[in-house]
């Protein structure tokens, strides 16, 4: 069963998981609930999107200047419910202009419907493959962040030496660049350090990490 939002299933969703919509969407469906008054973004293998409480980028902000990004250029590759433009809003007043690169029609569609109106900041939401938008892209951005999974997984040709590459030269100079790994089984683990030793840490020369329950940040400065 599926509830309307409105003032009763966001006071209920503080007690129990409160579902809101269920999309068809390739192999995996996509699960929208309300939970904590939250909206959450979610296949049966992994959370896409938790309003102000995905913690892997909440953890990561902290981390970092935020101040320094005001009105500036933020590309975000991999969009889910827009929980990154939400946490730099809500959590630290950042007004910026985002341009999110989702690849999922389905998901694009939920993001306009629930999250788009709560957001002051422009956003331009465009519908590509992160690696063809990549490729060929003209502009430079001052953080770009890459957040880009099918379920649980990071699809292989995001994990390239060649990609990385290209997103290191879509930066301005000093700019940021966060890409977020999930680590809860061992195997992902391994690839996570395996890529940061091998790729990362030699793309960038000024690295560092942050480290969070099911997740490593990967941040990397363009010098």
């Amino acid at each position: 069963m599926r509830f309307p939002v409105n003032f009763w299933t966001k006071a209920l969703s503080h007690l129990v998981r409160v579902p809101v919509e269920k999309v068809d969407s390739g192999a995996e469906p996509l699960y929208v609930d309300l939970i904590k008054g939250r909206y959450q973004l979610s296949t049966d293998k992994a959370v896409y999107s938790f309003d102000d409480k995905y913690d892997n980028f909440v953890a990561a902000f902290k981390s970092i200047n935020i101040k320094k990004f005001q009105r500036k250029n933020i590309l975000v590759l991999g969009g889910g419910l827009g929980s990154i433009p939400y946490i730099l809003e809500k959590n630290h007043g950042l007004k910026a202009h985002f341009t999110i690169v989702e690849y999922d029609l389905n998901v694009i569609k939920l993001f306009n419907k629930y999250s788009r109106p709560r957001l002051k900041s422009d956003v331009d939401i465009v519908e590509a493959d992160a690696e063809h938008f990549i490729h060929n892209n003209n502009m430079t951005y001052d953080m770009i962040i890459i957040d880009l999974f099918i379920d649980d997984e990071i699809p292989e040709k995001f994990t390239s030496f060649e990609f990385l590459e290209l997103c290191k030269a879509n930066l301005a100079q000093n700019g940021l660049l966060l890409f977020n790994w999930m680590t809860v089984t061992e195997l992902q683990k391994v690839h996570c350090a395996d890529y940061k030793n091998i790729i990362f840490d030699v793309v960038f020369k000024d690295h560092k990490f942050v480290k969070t329950r099911y997740n490593y940040v990967l941040k990397g400065i363009q010098v």
